[in-house]
């Protein structure tokens, strides 16, 4: 098999597989506000269930990143899908016999099974794709960030009623086949595989802690998934207490704000360097959220969920490309592991806080105090950052200590 048609192989795959994890969250949303959201504890149960799909990246990929400097990668991809399609298919028993608890903790499991996936597979391309390196990574992320809102997207526009009751299935079936085109297709792997893994991570943090352009890199992901996670939360009570729309109506929003990832590919012309492409990228992003917010109704609010959602892509692609450019081979899955399980314990935090945000101040007002907080947030780093630019006595100070941090 030719090296483009690995890689070909293993986008699809991965594509398919990652859709499929997020595909049922929608429901599971609507299905816990259905049942608990006019009880006192309504909005705890529903940043719960939001949250149980963000816990395994918090819990898990830190470490789990690691695997893929360490171990064989096309094995722990087969499991790690494997795995993915029993949970699945217990999710959809689940929710046929009613048991919403049950169903929520085998779809939280599946995205367990697949968070040494992503770490592994990027880990994997320099080798595998040669000279076409950079831009199968570029579509490797783009697939990873995009499928995050895409997922849900699909299974929000799945949520009118003739089509719910296919959405375990359907996520089943995609999984099944991520499986087989991933089947076979080798994953180079590194040279130093037989590292143990407290070696290999306490190696992966030495290098976080020592390269202060990855810490910055993470600390806007955090932000970004922060925002973005409360802001599609939020999209629920906006949809039935504002623009007083069904069920479809919130599949409908969260469609646009998933599939507005698709268009970034359309900004390739942007240039700049990976830190000023996430700050103007964070600056939109909460522009959007506050003029979504403040919409009278869906038909003007759509299209600027669709901008959020390019610029979570290119907030993301820009992390990543500072991290590929920072980090060595050896350590690079790692970091790429503890950066999802900062990136999503921020989108958990935000799933949690959201329905309470919604509840105390309601779901316009809440959702403005989020875009706006995330433009504060940006705003200040850049000043900040321009006045040390321009202090020598600062550069000097902060660049010292850093060598032996």
């Amino acid at each position: 098999m030719t090296s483009r048609a690995a890689v070909g192989r293993h986008l699809a795959s991965y594509a398919a597989a990652s859709v499929a994890i997020s595909l049922p969250w929608p429901l599971l949303l609507v299905l816990a506000w259905d049942r608990y959201g006019d009880g006192p504890y309504g909005p705890l149960v529903i940043g719960l269930t939001g949250a149980a799909r963000m816990l395994p990246y918090v819990l898990l990929s830190w470490l789990v990143g690691s695997f893929g400097d360490r171990v064989r990668r096309e094995r722990l991809l087969a499991v790690s899908l494997s795995l993915r399609v029993l949970f699945l298919t217990g999710l959809a028993v689940a929710l046929a016999a009613g048991q919403l608890g049950v169903a929520v903790i085998a779809a939280a499991l599946a995205v367990a099974a697949g968070t040494p996936a992503y770490p592994c597979v990027v880990a994997a391309m320099p080798r595998l794709a040669g000279s076409g390196s950079r831009r199968a990574t570029e579509a490797l992320v783009t697939i990873e960030v995009g499928a995050w809102v895409v997922g849900p997207a699909i299974g929000g526009l799945m949520l009118f009623p003739a089509t719910r009751p296919a959405i375990p299935a359907v996520a089943v079936v995609l999984t099944v086949a991520a499986l087989f085109l991933a089947r076979g297709v080798a994953l180079p792997g590194p040279a130093s595989a037989d590292r143990r893994t407290r070696e290999a991570v306490r190696g992966m943090f030495r290098t976080v802690r020592r390269t202060p352009v990855v810490v910055g890199a993470l600390a806007a992901a955090g932000l970004l998934n922060f925002v973005e996670s409360a802001a599609a939360v939020a999209l629920l009570p906006l949809t039935r207490e504002v623009w007083h729309q069904g069920d479809a109506g919130f599949g409908v929003a969260t469609a646009w704000l998933g599939f507005g990832a698709l268009a970034a590919p359309l900004l390739w012309w942007v240039h700049g360097s990976p830190r000023g492409r996430r700050s103007w990228g964070l600056v939109v992003l909460g522009l959007a959220v506050v003029f979504a917010a403040l919409s009278p109704a869906p038909m003007s609010a759509l299209p600027v969920l669709g901008l959020a959602g390019v610029m979570s892509v290119v907030v993301e692609c820009a992390v990543t490309e500072s991290i590929q450019d920072s980090v060595a081979d050896e350590h690079r899955a790692g970091v790429l592991g503890l950066g999802d399980a900062v990136m999503v314990s921020c989108a958990m935090v935000g799933t949690l806080l959201a329905p309470l945000l919604a509840a105390a101040l309601g779901p316009r007002l809440g959702l403005v105090v989020l875009g706006g907080a995330c433009v504060v947030v940006v705003l200040v780093g850049v000043v900040r950052s321009r006045r040390r630019s321009n202090a020598p006595e600062v550069e000097v100070v902060e660049a010292r200590p850093m060598a032996w941090l």
